[in-house]
């Protein structure tokens, strides 16, 4: 690491010994903004903050592009198991020229993450502003989202449209949010001597068919397997936090990932509230279903006919 440290500065010299054609690529002060976050990093890293250390590497080449300090990037990355940000660099290095380290670091990287984080694309649609939060965090919706798998609560804003999903990432995969509307399925035409009706989804006592009750028993069911899964989570991530003696007035030696175990901890909350809410509203309106409108007799099917075509539901 030290000796990636000595590169890095070397690399920042000769950036101001041609400080004209880099301010004119990167800004006047972007070579100095990138020299102190890889200070922080180089600190971050001899005081064990691993995790830290990797974000203000991580920084200081997005700031400037550099050998060294996506090669420190990368190996703080490793040392504090954060196979998000790891993904992000993995991305960040292709098509990028590398040495030999870096090449050794890469090829490192990419074996310790693979199969451990999903992507998620967000589909902007060509709105005049497009905004995305995965877990409460906010990210950037013109960029491969990197996450872990599992069930994301993700919020979309595309101009004034607002869209809220959650979305099951599958590792390695690539999810597209809001994901495509399936094509409208076509219903075939039936015989009939009756003349063509109007909309009519009522039974022979005005109520639903008890299908659609059944429907909203299943989705809650759904959505409470996953609150529950969801709660598990973030007790074990609760757990981690205490084990590592990260939570006030503890006793004993302090783990340097406290902060990574804090963030991940907040996001298993957050996914577990919103998941709460989504069971406590198909809840809410299976019972209302069930008690005001379905037809519980059994007399009456839900049917929609319109010019021939005729759809009937038990």
């Amino acid at each position: 690491m030290l000796a990636l440290a000595c590169a890095c500065v070397v690399a920042m010299s000769a950036a101001d010994s041609t400080a004209g054609e880099k301010d004119a690529t990167w800004g006047s002060d972007a070579t100095a903004r990138a020299r102190a976050a890889y200070d922080r990093g180089v600190r971050a890293h001899a005081a064990g903050d691993h995790a830290a250390a990797a974000r203000a590497f991580a920084e200081a080449d997005a700031l400037v592009p550099d050998g060294a300090s996506l090669e420190a990037a990368l190996e703080s990355s490793i040392a504090a198991d954060d196979a998000v940000l790891g993904a992000e660099l993995l991305d960040r290095a292709t098509g990028r020229a590398a040495d030999a380290g870096l090449a050794r670091t890469i090829a490192a990287a990419r074996r310790r993450f693979a199969g451990r984080t999903g992507t998620l694309q967000v589909d902007c649609e060509n709105a005049p502003s497009c905004l995305v939060s995965v877990d409460g965090v906010a990210g950037d919706a013109t960029k491969p989202l990197y996450v872990k798998p599992g069930p994301r609560a993700v919020v979309v804003q595309r101009g004034r449209e607002r869209i809220e999903r959650i979305v099951d990432v599958v590792a390695d995969r690539v999810t597209v949010v809001p994901p495509k509307l399936a094509p409208v399925a076509t219903v075939a035409p039936v015989a009939s001597d009756r003349p063509a009706r109007a909309l009519d989804s009522s039974s022979s006592r005005g109520g639903l068919s008890p299908t659609w009750f059944w429907v909203g028993a299943g989705a809650t069911a759904v959505a409470g397997a996953f609150t529950a899964l969801s709660g598990v989570f973030t007790l074990e991530a609760h757990e981690r936090f205490e084990q590592g003696g990260c939570g006030l007035g503890a006793t004993g030696p302090r783990a340097a990932d406290c902060d990574a175990r804090g963030e991940g901890g907040r996001s298993d909350q957050a996914r577990t509230n919103i998941l709460l809410g989504a069971t406590a509203v198909f809840a809410v309106a299976t019972a209302v279903l069930g008690v005001f409108v379905v037809d519980w007799s059994g007399g009456g099917r839900a049917r929609v006919t319109a010019r021939g075509f005729e759809l009937v539901l038990p």
